[in-house]
């Protein structure tokens, strides 16, 4: 049984056969055996007294929800049905550091809106600076491009590029199958399905990482899967995949680089 009481006096939480009690920077792990009473009026607090330990207060928490504390009582006690404490229950108590919960900035939500915010706000201020017509034209279609021919990159590179990339530097060949063929809902991208049996002696039937224009007679292929994820991998050559990806990734190059280029000619050039 999981569950957690918080309040003054920091948290409790009842899992794995113990409670673990957090204030701050430090967690106390308390098993079950450790534990000679458990105090609470069911309604406001909870107090945890060790066994053996006669001076110390124990550990109390204390909340303005009451069913918080009543559930998290009834828990704990149900969880202590059967359970004898022992003589000497603070030898059983450890200590430790807790862990640190990771920043919200680490979030890849929160991270895209910093860099959109940040990038508006680079735009607004040239926008200030650049007085010329023409140079704030040139400098509006670059903040309008240059967006999308990032995001064109990504797509090349996502879907397109890495595989193969991480395929020829760390890929291993194999021999295999393709064993059926599967297409999108829309028909527009067919990748082969691959059987396989790795240089560990697994075998995998996993999707090919690289679309393919036409089915190929030969079943038999050569099959080259990333050791570090099996599932990456693919038959044959991926000449088309790489060419598609190639065109997309100089079209956003192109969409976006071109205007920033005309815009820093123009500035630079004091025109």
């Amino acid at each position: 049984m999981r569950i957690v009481l918080k309040g003054r006096g920091g948290a409790m939480r009842l899992e794995s056969g113990e409670v673990r009690v957090v204030r701050g920077r430090v967690t106390w792990q308390i098993p079950l055996r450790a534990i000679g009473v458990v105090e609470s009026d069911g309604r406001t607090s909870v107090r945890l007294r060790i066994s053996g330990d006669t001076a110390g207060d124990g550990f109390h928490v204390s909340s303005g929800n009451s069913n918080a504390v009543g559930a998290f009582t009834e828990g704990l006690r149900r969880a202590m049905k059967g359970v004898t404490p022992v003589a000497d229950g603070t030898a059983l108590v450890s200590t430790g550091a807790t862990p640190r919960a990771p920043l919200a900035l680490n979030t890849r939500a929160v991270r895209v809106g910093m860099g959109v915010c940040g990038y508006l706000l680079v735009a607004f201020l040239l926008s200030a600076v650049v007085a010329d017509p023409e140079q704030r034209s040139r400098l509006g279609a670059t903040v309008f491009l240059l967006p999308f021919g990032t995001g064109l990159l990504w797509l090349a590179w996502r879907f397109f590029l890495r595989d193969p990339w991480i395929l020829r530097r760390r890929g291993v060949t194999v021999p295999g199958e393709i064993v059926d063929y599967r297409t999108s809902t829309k028909q527009q991208a067919m990748n082969p399905v691959l059987r396989f049996t790795t240089a560990d002696g697994a075998t995998v039937t996993h999707e090919s990482s690289v679309t393919v224009l036409m089915r190929s007679r030969n079943r038999a292929v050569d099959v080259t899967y990333d050791p570090h994820n099996p599932d990456r991998a693919r038959g044959g050559r991926a000449f088309a995949h790489m060419t598609m990806g190639v065109a997309l990734a100089l079209f956003g190059a192109g969409l976006g680089l071109v205007p920033l280029i005309h815009f820093l000619a123009a500035v630079l050039g004091g025109r």
